[in-house]
């Protein structure tokens, strides 16, 4: 590969149970730098920006009628992490106490 050519760099932004995806530079569209939209492997659009491509793919989607599964809230709590995030907060609610005040030589 020669100096300054770098490979593009791919996107996929996809949802598995409607098999809904918009992908640039994956291995199920052409390699040319279009953004397309992909509804059940059928390519629904092409477009040379991201923004673009993203409004045919949210209104394929409302079309669908897809709603995500309820998130579970009966999750444990990690206390250990719930522990560091307060102390955090605490640190920084804080911090502006422990500024360092006064001219040269003061502490």
């Amino acid at each position: 590969m020669a100096k300054g050519t770098a490979e593009p760099a791919s996107y996929r932004q996809c949802i598995p149970p409607i098999d809904l995806s918009l992908e640039r530079y994956t291995e199920s569209v052409p390699k040319d730098g279009y953004y397309y939209v992909l509804l059940r492997g059928e390519i629904k659009g092409r477009f040379r920006t991201r923004n673009a491509a993203a409004e045919l793919y949210t209104g394929l989607l409302r079309q669908t009628g897809y709603k995500p599964p309820p998130v579970d809230k009966t999750t444990p709590r990690n206390e250990a992490v719930e522990g560091y995030l307060d102390a955090k907060e605490s640190y920084w609610a804080d911090s502006h106490k422990h500024a360092r005040r006064g001219g040269k030589g003061r502490y």
